[in-house]
């Protein structure tokens, strides 16, 4: 996924690196992603050290965090970007037949992080001063499809990303994401989608599409909420009407695919399209969860639609994975810079981790199933240090026990020289008896 040549490389290609310097893009590589992004360094002193220890180099503290410029995002977006495409390659999970004719079931879903308020500026917020907003498309059979990061006040629907990659794919979406002319060109773009109905929605009722047996209200040219407090049965399934604003304001480009923001022109022209709306009846609530959607009976019956909705709560876990191991919410710096460098590194920890569990489950097809995410993301997050020595050994970086001593001789020593020390009047060194000898 990350040789040591493709890191170099890419750390040269963006201006990272542009002559041969103290600090390794391949050591800082795997020290952030396998040490900051797991917890076990959570500041950038201990991220020094821990460098330190891998490439057994002394190195002053400002000249390390002088490395973290636009220039390290710049390579970290690289390898995000990389690491991306390489998950799409090397999925370890399929749809089942009941999606048979889908190549992916897609949760877009976000979540906030507050920063020190000094960031306002840079990343104004909603409840906070200065919040910045993880956006993710997470595909279920293992496959990260996109990341992107955002000031916090930022509008959900600006976070996604609706192009040519969409077709043959199923998008789930909270109602966060709800409005019609996204779902309109989702389908023109080949693609699916299911979403939960807005409660102020009232969709003209076209056609019924489950027939009922006794005698059941006709719904054909009413309104949804005209009729639904009368309802008896446990499923709706219908076709219903919708109207909409026709044309969104500008089409945002992007390298190899394009996006849509969704702001309506003022005087644009209303157009109408048929959706199919699916309820079921939750008998403890007393209520109908309602759902709308573009995939015919044929292909999903409503109760199959409303359990598949249900799958958007993976994503949910993916941001406790995101939070609770991979430190996305304790990042307390004041330099955007950092902030955006150690946000990218929690992205790189996810996809890493994702990519060596794809790997578990095709060595053990047999238990693809019971690798939950939850429970991955805990192994993984204990074996980081296990996994960074390999590694680093692989790339060829494998620390001596000489390498280590002069690591400790380095950086245990007081750079202080002059400074007094309480004990100085009461001890000496004693002669060494170790030189010549091993360890």
């Amino acid at each position: 996924m990350f040789s040591p040549d493709w890191l170099r490389e890419a750390a040269k290609r963006v201006k990272y690196i542009q002559r041969e310097r103290k600090v390794d893009p391949v050591i800082l590589f795997w020290i952030l992603v396998l040490g900051f992004g797991v917890g076990v360094q959570r500041t950038i002193a201990s991220l020094r050290r821990a460098y330190e220890t891998a490439s057994a180099e002394s190195i002053v503290a400002s000249a390390f965090y002088d490395r973290f410029t636009e220039g390290l995002v710049k390579f970290l977006k690289e390898c995000l970007a990389h690491g991306i495409a390489d998950l799409a390659s090397c999925g370890s999970l399929t749809l089942s037949e009941k999606l048979q004719g889908f190549k992916d079931l897609v949760v877009n879903d976000g979540t906030i992080i507050k920063l020190h308020d000094t960031l306002a500026e840079r990343f104004p917020g909603t409840r906070h001063k200065a919040e910045l907003k993880i956006s993710l498309a997470i595909g279920l059979t293992g496959n990260t499809k996109s990341i992107g990061i955002f000031a916090g006040k930022t509008n959900d629907l600006q976070t996604i990303r609706i192009g040519p990659w969409v077709r043959d794919h199923i998008l789930l979406f909270d109602l966060g994401y709800f409005k019609y002319e996204m779902f309109s060109r989702i389908r023109k773009n080949g693609g699916h989608f299911v979403s939960r109905l807005k409660s102020g929605a009232n969709p003209k009722i076209v056609s019924v599409l489950r027939s009922y047996r006794g005698n059941a209200i006709d719904l054909t040219g009413k309104k949804l909420k005209d009729v639904l407090p009368r309802l008896k049965r446990e499923v709706i399934d219908c076709l219903v009407e919708v109207e909409f604003k026709a044309s969104a304001s500008r089409t945002k480009k992007t390298e190899g695919d394009s996006f849509e923001v969704y702001r309506p022109r003022s005087g644009a022209s209303k157009t109408r399209e048929t959706f199919r709306l699916v309820g079921t009846f939750d008998e403890e609530a007393q209520e109908y969860h309602l759902y709308i959607t573009d995939i015919m009976p044929e292909q999903l019956s409503a109760e199959d639609t409303a359990l598949l909705y249900r799958a958007r709560w993976s994503v949910e876990l993916v941001f406790k994975e995101l939070k609770r191991l991979y430190q996305l919410d304790v990042i307390t710096s004041e330099n955007p810079i950092v902030v955006e460098s150690l946000v990218l590194v929690a992205m790189l920890t996810l996809v890493v981790s994702h990519r060596v569990l794809n790997h578990v489950r095709l060595l053990f097809p047999e238990k693809s199933e019971r690798f939950t995410p939850l429970r991955w993301a805990e192994t993984f997050y204990t074996s980081a240090n296990k996994l960074l020595d390999k590694v680093l050994e692989y790339a060829g970086i494998d620390m001596t026990a000489y390498m280590i001593l002069m690591f400790y001789a380095g950086e245990g020593v007081d750079p202080n020289v002059n400074r007094k020390r309480l004990l100085s009047p009461w001890v000496k060194a004693v002669n060494s008896q170790l030189k010549g000898s091993t360890i």
